[in-house]
């Protein structure tokens, strides 16, 4: 009789523990679920938040292509089409001051003949020497004076000198590409550099070497391909 009575006072601490243990069961349960839901929904933020990221990059590089084309920092657009590689070699002449070797042009037409103010016309100089921009501006200037240039027209056409020149290093190529007056632009190293704004400057920039009145005859003569 003790021992059926000290069996029977066990039972209920028996049904309390497995009540206890069924109720830790179904908290942790909850507790799991609760915890893979919040890491769900995490995960789905993220991927919204990349997927919104990577529409924003392509519409990031999209608006930079469209605004940019072919252009620089002043918007260069090549509107007739025709690059370079139309064009033919009228001639090539070499600029010095006494011992020293400043650069070589070359004229290219599209059919390799001269002719004054007929385009697609390009020239390019190939420097030999580091020069600042403002010597550049100041030695066109100069140029501009030899020719007759009234101080009017010097000074509309510097502000597009100072856009367009910039300080070359020895080795650069600066070419003055000229599709139609209203469309001409200066490459940098064959990158677009400035696209130039005033109808009348190619071919006020040109006639500095290419002008009948140049201060360089013989070079003119070399670049228009005349012996």
């Amino acid at each position: 009789m003790k021992t059926l009575h000290n069996g029977d006072k066990s039972q209920p601490h028996i049904k309390q523990f497995q009540s206890s243990h069924w109720f830790v069961e179904l908290l942790f349960g909850v507790m799991g679920a609760l915890v893979l839901t919040l890491i769900v929904a995490v995960s789905i933020n993220d991927a919204s938040a990349n997927d919104k990221n990577d529409k924003s990059d392509i519409s990031d590089i999209s608006d930079t292509s469209d605004k940019s084309g072919i252009s620089d920092k002043s918007g260069i657009s090549d509107k007739s089409g025709i690059s370079d590689a139309a064009l033919i070699q009228v001639g090539t002449a070499d600029m010095s001051l006494l011992w020293l070797d400043i650069y070589s042009a070359k004229l290219f037409s599209i059919d390799g003949k001269y002719q004054a103010n007929r385009f697609p016309m390009t020239l390019d100089i190939q420097y030999h020497r580091d020069i600042d921009a403002i010597d550049l501006v100041d030695a066109t200037i100069e140029q501009w004076q030899h020719l007759g240039f009234t101080e009017a027209n010097i000074a509309l056409y510097r502000q597009q000198l100072v856009n367009a020149w910039p300080d070359v290093k020895e080795g650069d190529r600066l070419t003055f590409r000229v599709n139609t007056p209203e469309d001409a632009a200066f490459l940098l190293n064959d990158t677009p550099y400035y696209q130039v704004s005033n109808a009348q400057f190619p071919e006020a920039f040109l006639d500095i070497w290419l002008s009948e009145k140049t201060s360089r005859p013989e070079l003119r003569n070399q670049l228009i391909g005349v012996n």
